[in-house]
């Protein structure tokens, strides 16, 4: 048996002792490990507001962008 077998089956025994109001659980986990891309097209929707940035404001969002993280992470 390979270990990829192995796996499914030990996750097949464990599935079927747990509870029912578990299993609803599981299944919304399962179904957001199956499709990993979701956040991706959510994401790629916002590519356009871009555009109308101003190269000012752009700059500090790249080029400065360390320096604004160790800003944020001071404690006062």
């Amino acid at each position: 048996m390979t270990a990829k077998n192995k796996l499914r089956n030990n996750l097949i025994r464990k599935i079927q002792h747990l509870p029912v109001d578990k299993l609803t659980e599981i299944t919304n986990l399962i179904g957001k490990l199956e499709n990993p891309f979701q956040p991706k097209e959510k994401t790629l929707k916002l590519a356009g507001t871009w555009k109308d940035l101003g190269d000012d404001f752009f700059t500090d969002l790249t080029q400065n962008l360390h320096e604004n993280r160790a800003k944020d992470r001071q404690i006062n």
